[in-house]
């Protein structure tokens, strides 16, 4: 980290999707809780997610995004982390895999991006870089390249405990679906992430959670359903619904959009919000038109005072651009 608060933003130029004339406008946006797996093998996965997500159609790419602790779920229920009792014990099993595992489960990512024609959200995922442990999320193109990374920002008392390290950049991607960032676990509670995306740009936040099962509705609230209205801008929300190395999680995934424009301003555009019943698949549809309609009558952004936001936002290097 630059700073033990500090949060540098940046901007990524990114391909994989339409262009100039061809902007979209309506996109279609899924989230997946897992709510229903029960795969037990690498095939088994692939044909649980090709059979509850149907393929891009003639609308074009669309956006799906997977939930927090993704590939440790794989990986436990394939067999890989052996007995793993706790979380602690998964985890640490998890960060002792050989590397050609994580390329291998990055290529299935990359697989079922183009198979079904998505930018992809392939859940979070724990790395370790030169012997430091990060927790990560990627955007995949629907060509299957891999357009960024985003690490998370700030991390709870038992990710610390951990040994796990914050992320030091905030990135937005611009993509054929408009300008995209990722927001991962515990960044969902911390107002300058989702603020300091949507000084950059940001038009669609994507959410990868794991909520531990049981009462949070207020707590869900308190994160992301409050970035979006402070900073009105999209967001997919993918909360993982599974039980696994002692640990049961489960929250109901929602999509979001400032509350005007939502039926009976709800900022909910699908999901639901309190529900016992967790859904396993959820999508709508983004109006990126309405948004800036929303922006234009009223603001926000423009009302701040942005110098206060220079210590969090502060420029990087120049935009890498990748292809």
């Amino acid at each position: 980290m630059k700073g033990k608060n500090t949060v540098y933003a940046k901007r990524a130029a990114v391909g994989g999707g339409p262009t100039g004339a061809e902007e979209v406008i309506f996109v279609r946006a899924a989230a997946l809780s897992f709510a229903g797996s029960d795969f037990t093998t690498r095939q088994g996965f692939v044909e649980y997610i090709e059979n509850t997500v149907a393929p891009a159609g003639e609308g074009g790419p669309f956006l799906l995004v997977f939930p927090a602790h993704l590939a440790l779920f794989y990986a436990f229920r394939c067999g890989d982390l052996g007995a793993a009792p706790n979380f602690t014990k998964a985890a640490s099993a998890f960060l002792s895999l050989p590397p050609a595992w994580y390329g291998e489960f990055l290529d299935l990512q990359r697989a079922l991006a183009r198979r079904l024609q998505a930018y992809l959200v392939p859940g979070s995922i724990l790395v370790a870089d030169c012997g430091q442990i990060y927790h990560e999320a990627r955007l995949l193109s629907p060509g299957g390249e891999e357009l960024g990374c985003q690490r998370q920002l700030f991390l709870s008392r038992e990710e610390r405990d951990l040994g796990w390290c914050r992320g030091a950049e905030a990135i937005v991607f611009a993509t054929g679906l408009g300008r995209l960032a990722l927001i991962i676990g515990t960044d969902a509670w911390y107002p300058e992430v989702g603020r300091v995306l949507a000084l950059q740009g940001a038009e669609i936040v994507c959410h990868c959670g794991a909520l531990p099962a049981g009462e949070s509705t207020w707590r869900q609230v308190a994160g992301m359903w409050q970035q979006v209205q402070q900073n009105q801008f999209f967001c997919v929300e993918s909360q993982l619904v599974a039980t696994f190395a002692g640990r049961t999680w489960g929250a109901p995934s929602l999509i979001h959009a400032p509350c005007e424009m939502t039926g009976g301003y709800t900022g909910i555009l699908a999901g639901d919000r309190g529900g016992k019943e967790y859904q396993e698949y959820i999508e709508a549809e983004l109006d990126r038109e309405a948004r800036q309609e929303v922006t234009r009558k009223y603001p926000l952004l423009k009302l701040l005072n942005p110098a206060a936001y220079q210590c969090l936002a502060a420029p990087l290097p120049e935009d890498r651009n990748e292809t």
